[in-house]
Order: structure tokens, then sequence, then C-alpha cells
């Protein structure tokens, strides 16, 4: 359940309360993270998180400052009710009467998950969150600087599937007007370095890790931190010691990753994690990114790299803004999306085709970074509207107001077919021939085309004789329905539902 009128007063109250529960629990530990710019002070009222942190961030962990910027406290918990009812008055089911029947609708013996919003602070992320069902607690007292993390299973592979740890909090630590976090890769050679811009499954991490074993100078494989200083270079920092594989790669590369420490899979057995603290001598802070790579597995036994179009220039800006803001909850941001755009958008791009042999890129790649003349690296725009169409989902970037779209396979499919130019009449005759589609298919896609002009993702109608290539499982597997997403203002709007 969602409670989304609270006073500050009351908002106020309940993290006092939530001081007063934790008080009662012994300080047994205190460690701080660098990240930078900013410290974060850890405090530790179990011994087994150190385990998970040392594991994880043991670049960044420091066992003394002088001062810190926030602090972030975390405990193991037993009684996920109990403690919602210690906090506030409204989240106990025994004293308001909608948790109650809500309790009693679903048949639960407790409430599954509640929630506090705050406006000051998002609109659709909660300032608390108590999942009571899964064990976990996570609240942002951002005006304090405190955070709070309580999981009730520390079991390393129950850890893992909330992904690299902390990495909720860290986006909202470093969320500035010059900072962020980031999803990508960064890798370099004599200072200059590369952001690989890629979401999973398009060789990022396999190029950048096996770069680290080759000698190249590292940040990061997964998520690190974007600063652009008062020359508006746009700096990295690294955070996690971990790197993560899928099985096929770690097995195809097994023979270089002796270094390596196992931490554990992802509790979804489709990707390790390792420690990868032997190599710390080659993680770079504050590195300058000269450049961005967007990386395309090819067919074929030779890589290569060229400067990118503008069509995959804007592919490769809204694979790494996308799939940042994606990852924790920030799709809506249209002010860190245009801050993204801004750090970026003046990097040369280049292309890198990748081969089968994974030696073979990392080597090219080498030569490549040692051999290019830095001062003269092509750069190019950008356009207003920025399509990438990646696993057959379509994410779509308007640069000048920041605001991003995400469509269905159903929709992309449909979306490609105007793209090539085929006209909507022969894609709406295409589908009335389909078995099982709905009577009203013309009107969704007359509003969708509708849509897509008005939000100019689509410039003009297009006129094509040439029939649609119309892919019949995506239509079944979205159920006949298409979807248009747009992210904004801090929520997700369905452009096309129905009236």
């Amino acid at each position: 359940m969602q409670f989304k009128n609270f006073t500050k007063e009351k908002i106020i109250a309940c993290f006092k309360n939530l001081d007063d529960y934790l008080s009662k629990f012994p300080k047994l530990w205190v460690k701080y993270l660098d990240l930078g710019f900013k410290i974060v002070r850890l405090i530790g009222l179990n011994d087994s998180f150190l385990f998970h942190i040392e594991n994880q961030l043991n670049f960044c962990l420091k066992d003394y400052s002088t001062n810190y910027d926030d602090t972030l406290i975390l405990w193991k918990e037993n009684d996920f009710q109990n403690l919602a009812n210690c906090i506030c008055d409204d989240f106990n089911p025994k004293k308001n009467i909608r948790l109650r029947l809500e309790t009693l609708y679903f048949k639960e013996k407790v409430l599954n998950n509640i929630q506090l919003l705050d406006n000051d602070f998002s609109y659709i992320k909660p300032i608390i969150d108590i999942n009571i069902k899964k064990g976990i607690f996570i609240a942002n007292d951002y005006k304090n600087h405190n955070y709070y993390y309580g999981v009730q299973n520390l079991d390393a592979e129950e850890l893992i599937k909330e992904g690299h740890l902390f990495i909720q909090f860290f986006n909202n630590i470093l969320k500035t007007k010059t900072s962020n976090l980031a999803h990508g890769a960064v890798i370099g050679l004599n200072n200059n370095g590369a952001c690989i811009c890629a979401r999973g499954q398009r060789g990022k991490s396999t190029l950048s890790v096996f770069s680290l074993v080759k000698g190249f100078e590292y940040v990061a494989d997964d998520y690190f931190i974007i600063y652009q200083n008062s020359n508006n270079e746009l700096l990295a920092s690294p955070i996690y010691s971990i790197i993560t594989l899928s099985a096929y790669m770690y097995n195809k590369l097994y023979k270089f990753f002796n270094t390596f420490q196992y931490v554990s899979n992802n509790a979804r057995k489709d990707k390790y994690v390792f420690n990868i603290s032997n190599y710390h001598d080659k993680f770079k802070i504050n590195y300058p990114i000269k450049f961005c790579i967007f990386p395309e597995i090819v067919v074929g036994d030779t890589p290569m790299i060229c400067p990118c179009s503008q069509v995959e220039k804007n592919r490769a800006l809204v694979q790494i803004i996308q799939s940042t803001l994606s990852q924790v909850g920030d799709l809506s941001e249209s002010y860190t999306v245009k801050k993204m755009i801004n750090m970026f958008k003046n990097l040369p791009f280049f292309k890198f085709n990748l081969c089968s042999d994974i030696e073979k890129n990392t080597e090219f790649l080498f030569n490549f970074m040692n051999n290019i003349d830095y001062s003269a690296m092509p750069i190019i725009g950008l356009d207003e509207i920025c399509v990438d169409i990646t696993f057959n989902i379509a994410n779509i970037l308007n640069s000048k107001t920041g605001i991003i779209y995400s469509m269905n396979k159903f929709a992309t499919n449909l979306y490609e077919n105007m793209l090539n130019g085929i006209s909507i009449d022969k894609i709406i005759l295409k589908l009335k021939n389909i078995s099982g589609m709905p009577d009203n298919i013309e009107n969704d896609v007359n509003l969708f085309v509708d849509v897509l002009l008005k939000k100019r993702i689509l410039t003009d109608v297009p006129m094509s004789s040439k029939m649609p290539k119309i892919n019949i499982e995506f239509i079944k597997e979205d159920n006949f329905k298409l979807s248009l997403i747009e992210h904004l203002n801090e929520k997700d709007n369905e452009l096309i539902r129905k009236k």
C-alpha cells in the first residue's frame, strides 16, 4: 500500500521513530566509502554486511575519514511488520482499517508492501519502502543525508538478486548538477579513457574485463561515477571491485581469470560475480573520458573501428542513458536525461564491430588507442529524435526535451515498418488478417500513428505500397496490445490508452 499525503512533520516523525528503533541495536563497526567527491559513512549494526561490502566495494572502502557527506545505516531485520508498526501507526494493520481490509482482501496474514512517498524526493520512488514479503527495508532521509537498509537474508546468493550492493543509494547520493551514476564501462590507455555505451549482452563486459586482463587502465565494467569539471571535461571514477560475466563467457575466458575471486552467481544462474581486487593497481580515479565506443557483435573474423554515423551516435547515446536510468528507476527524470546528454554529446563516438575472437578485438582496440590522434577525433551532431531498436524493443529519446519513450515489441514492429516507408493502410490490412486480432485494431493503430506524429517520433505518414513485415510472435507475446510509454515528470504515461 502507498501513502502519499503525509505532512512534513509526520515524515520527520517517521524518521525519528526509525532512529529510536535502531538505537536499540549495538553499533558494531563504522567504515567509509570514498566516492571521489563524496564520502559515505557506513554504520553496521550487523557483522554479516561487512563480508559483502569487502567483496564488492573494497577499492573504495576506508577504515577512517576526517569527514563524511552521507550516512548509510545497515542491519539485519527479522520482523518487518513490527518495524513498520514502530515507525508509524498508519503502517500498523491493527490501527489502520485500510491496511486491515487490504490484508483480508488479499487473504494475507501480513501486508506485503508499505511505501511512503514524498513528492519533494520523487513522485514514483518511495522515501520509505518496507517490503515485508521479501524482507527488505529501504529509507531515504535525503534532507538529513541519512539512508537506511535493513534485510532479512544476507546470504550472497540472495543479496545479489537486488543487484550491485547499495546501487539505489549511490544513485541518490551521487546525483548533483555536475555528476551522476552511469551504467556502462570505462577503460583506457595513457590517461585517455573510452566509455563503452551498450546495454547488456552486447559485449560490453567481456571487452572491458578482457582489456583489464591485457593491461589496459580500468574504471568499471558496469557502474561508475561520471563528473563534469569546470573545464567541461568528463571524468569517470570506479565504485565496485566486482565484475559480472555470463556463464558462457566465463567458460570461454577461464584460462585468463585465475586471479579472480568467485563471489556468487546472481541467483538466476545466468551470470557469475567475481572480485577483482588483484587488479586494483589498474583502477583509475577521475579518469578523463576522451571518446565513446558503440560495440556491435558482427559475423566475421576481423574487428573494425570507425567513426559513428549520426544514427549510430543517436543509438549509442540512447543506450547509455536509457540503460542507466532504467536500472535505478529514473527514466522519467527529464532533467537528469538532459544533464547526461550534455555530458556525452560533445564527445567523439566510434562504432566497434566485434568479431568472435576476443583476443583479436582487444589487440585491435589497444593499437587503435595507441595510434589515434586525440586532438583530431571527429565530433558529429545529435538528432532531435534519437532512436535505438535493440532486441526488438524501441527506446526513443527527444534530445531537446529530455523525454524518453518506450515501446513493446508489437509497437516496435509496426514502427519499424513505418520507418521503412510502409503505408498505414497496408499495415492495418495485414493486421486484420491475423487470427485473434481485436476488431478495434484499426483504431488502435491510427491512435498510435497520431501519437507518433504529435510527439515527432514519426515525421510524416509513410506512403510506400510495399507489403509490411509483421511478426506474429511479437503480437501474441504482447497479447495483441500496442504499448507506447512516455516517461515524463516522474510518471510513466501510457499514450495509447483507450478512451
